[in-house]
Formats: structure tokens, sequence, C-alpha cells
């Protein structure tokens, strides 16, 4: 049973008799949300649009919540004739949706509503953040009858982004008191919250949550539950409740500690962990989409169970950001050879009505003039720019380096190859590792502060010299 007090939370189920909206019409429906598959089973006497069971997008409501419903997929549909006559036609359909996910609101709705912010409750996120001073004085403020549960007093930290808004971390007071149970005291939760400078769409606040996760996942080193997701919309304190739900079963499991904890502020601090540098929040947003999507494709790779395609996928990332070209010759030189000898080059060539090929052929030279450097030599000279401390408490080397480069090609152009499973896992701990120092260079968190924390990664004992 739902509770119109609450939001909807991801772990549980529920189902909805809903009217769903097509056009100008309603028609008789079942919402069914669960953590494995939401769907949306419709079914009617009357006709409906003629684009309906293509839909994008459905509205549907209950007696007092609203439904948006996204990434529809069609699983079934059926109709049936019941009674056909010149002046009376009498049918029926049905229609089941899949649906990727759904912002649910207290009472009524407009789709057109901008969302303001949005907030994610997760255990995780406790352990993230860790034991504070700020913690304790929330307590004692509470006690002392000086605490104010609604301002600053709750904020662990604040970080501008920039044009994008303003991501911080506050502790969501709920105070109790039942005299008959003989309890009183207080709860307060972290709620990590970004505020959008301009409102955005409805149908965007699912992407939002990704982008957000996306980077949360990157810092815990695993995906982690979450409990609910909040958002507010525009039309201020007198706002309905409004959460967002979808399917949770593609995660793969949670981590018992964080890789880079906040390590902010903390009441005992007695781990070599540095401090998360705040502006590494404003970096990521500030990322253009093409490279910030490199995070998303990274908790991708690591959910997948065949090591093979997380090696291929590390791999394949780490290439990416580590590539650096140089030219075997000047290139101005060549542009200006090969512009000077065009004629030359498609007359010995007997280029006549093939000269797009001939001049894609000197663009290839061009092109091809600039990598000097192999993947082997990119990784190798990325190597060497880690840490001192790092490398002698790793066990490997440049042999091994040029070893996993080869592994590579051989499983991507199926030839025969044989490596087995302990060395197979020793080279994606080692490429995860050097993965993971590039990507947080990437955010601006200098390998200096990521060598103390990816020894907490996974498989990190694959490579650990022991005798360091």
């Amino acid at each position: 049973m739902f509770d119109r007090n609450e939001i909807l939370e991801l772990g549980k189920s529920y189902t909805f008799d809903v009217s769903v909206r097509d056009e100008n019409k309603l028609f008789a429906g079942k919402l069914t949300l669960s953590p494995s598959k939401c769907t949306l089973r419709v079914m009617g006497e009357r006709r409906p649009s003629l684009g309906f069971s293509q839909s994008e997008k459905i509205e549907c409501s209950s007696f007092h919540m609203s439904f948006f419903l996204y990434d529809l997929t069609i699983n079934y549909q059926s109709s049936q004739c019941l009674r056909a006559s010149i002046d009376d036609d009498v049918g029926f359909f049905e229609f089941e949706f899949e649906v990727g996910y759904v912002v649910c609101a207290e009472g009524y709705f407009h789709s057109f509503d901008g969302i303001t912010s949005l907030s994610i409750d997760s255990c995780m996120t406790k352990k993230w953040v860790g034991y504070t001073n700020l913690q304790q004085e929330l307590i004692e403020r509470f006690h002392n009858h000086t605490l104010n549960p609604v301002g600053i007093d709750t904020v662990e930290f604040s970080q501008d982004l920039d044009d994008y808004g303003q991501l911080l971390l506050f502790y969501n007071f709920e105070a109790h008191n039942d005299v008959d149970a003989f309890t009183s005291g207080m709860k307060f939760p972290p709620v990590l919250r970004i505020k959008f400078n301009s409102p955005i769409s409805i149908e965007d606040s699912y992407c939002e949550y990704q982008k957000l996760y996306d980077l949360m996942t990157f810092l815990i080193g695993s995906d982690f539950n979450v409990n609910s997701i909040k958002l507010s919309e525009n039309r201020g304190i007198l706002s309905s409740k409004v959460s967002l739900y979808f399917p949770t079963t593609n995660r793969t499991y949670e981590k018992d500690y964080p890789v880079f904890p906040l390590s902010r502020n903390l009441r005992f601090h007695d781990l070599p962990i540095p401090e998360l540098p705040l502006c590494s929040f404003k970096n990521y947003y500030l990322l253009p989409e093409n490279e910030r999507i490199t995070f998303t494709r990274y908790l991708r790779y690591r959910r997948m169970k065949s090591d093979e395609e997380r090696f291929l996928g590390y791999f394949r990332l780490l290439e990416s950001l580590t590539y650096k070209s140089k030219p075997y010759v000047d290139q101005d030189a060549l542009d200006v050879l090969l512009n000077d000898s065009k004629s030359y080059i498609i007359k010995k060539l007997k280029g006549k009505g093939r000269d797009k090929d001939i001049q894609k052929l000197i663009d290839r030279i061009g092109k091809l003039n600039q990598s000097k450097y192999n993947t082997s030599k990119c990784l190798i000279d990325f190597y060497a720019t880690l840490p001192s401390v790092l490398k002698e408490a790793i066990d490997f080397n440049n042999q091994e380096i040029e070893k996993i480069c080869r592994l590579r090609n051989d499983i991507t152009h199926a030839n025969s190859y044989s490596v087995d499973e302990s060395k197979l896992n020793r080279y994606i701990s080692f490429i995860n590792m050097l993965l993971y120092v590039a990507l947080l260079e990437k955010i601006g968190i200098k390998p200096e502060l990521s060598s103390m924390v990816v020894n907490r990664l996974d498989g990190g004992y694959h490579i650990q010299n022991h005798s360091f």
C-alpha cells in the first residue's frame, strides 16, 4: 500500500489503477512498478488514437496522484471485434507497455512544470560522508534546543557548479516523540541535492539523476542502492511531492566502503585518505557531454559479467584518455609538399576521374603522420608520470604493458591467444587502476591525490607489490 504522505521508494513495488490519457480520451489502466520491471496495461472498448501504441510518453492518474511515463516500448497488443454493424461497431483493445522511468506527483501536476532540484537519499551516502564534526554539533544543538533544522546549520558542504547550478549535502532533520512507546529523539540522514540554475523539463530529470549517479558510483567504486529520488518543481513551498522511479535490477553489487570518500570535516580521521576536492564536482559538470559520457561508459563496463569484455572496455577508455600524437615529420612542411605535388601524384597514379579518391589518400597521409606513438608507448608514458610511491607499491613493468596491448589486439582481431584467469584479472586490475587515475585527473584531481586511494579499488591485490 502506498502512503500518500511519502514518495516512491525504488526498492518497493507498487500497483495503481489509473486513468490513462490519450489525446482527449481516458482509458482504464493498471500501472505496475517494481525493481525488476515497470509496466502499464491499458484496455478499453473505444478506439484509441492512431499513434497510441507508438507513444513516447504517456500521462495517467489515480485518485490523488499523477504519473508521467517515459522511455516506452510496446510489449503486447491485441484487439477484438465484439459486434460489427453498419451503425454500431463495438471492439476491445489491450496494450501493455514497458516503462523506462516514471515521474510521480501527489495531486495534479502539469507535465510542463519545471524541475528546480533533485535529491538522492541513499544509505551509501552515510558511508561516503563518514562521521563528521557537524554531525556531532547537530546532536548537541538538538539537545540544547539551538538547532535550526532548515537552515545552513544542517549543510555539510555546498559547491557551486558555475552556470549549471549548485550541489550540496545536507542532513534531513527528523524529530520523533512517542510517549506510549517511551521513545524520543532525532534522525538526520544525509541527502545529496543538486539545485539547477534554470528549471529543467520533467522528462530530463532521469538524465540528470543518471549524470550525478555516474559520478557518485565512480567515487564510491560500485553501484549502490538508492532509497528514493525526490524532485522539486518551480511552484515553491506549496508544491506537491514529486519523485522518480525506475527498475534497478541491472545493478551489480555494492561495496562495503567507498573508494574515494568525502573525508571532509571528519571527527576521527584515522585513514591516510585525502580530502576530496569539491571543485571536482564543478569540473565534472563543466565537461562537454562527449567527454563526460566516459564516466557513464566506465560504469557500463564495470557491470559486465565477462572478464574479457570488461578488459576490452577498460582498455578502450584508457586508450582514448591517454592518447597523444607526435608527427614523424614536420606537419606544415608535409602539407606544403603534398599540396604542391598533388597534380604530379594524380598523373603518376593515373587518377583521371578518381581525383576524390586520391585526395582522400593524401588526407590520410597527413593524419598518419601524426601517429608516431602507438598505444603501448602512450600507456607506458602515462604510467611513467605516476608518483613513484604508487609505482613502487605496484608489481608491474613496461614489458607487461606491451603484453596487455598484444592481448587486446589478439582478442579484438580474433587471433589465437591464451591467457589464464589469474593473469587476465591482473591485467584488468592494472588497466582499471590507470583508468581510475586518468578519470580523476579529468575532473581536476592530480595523481598525487588519486595515488592515495587507488589501492582501495577491487582487485588491487592482483598487482600489489607485497615486498613494498
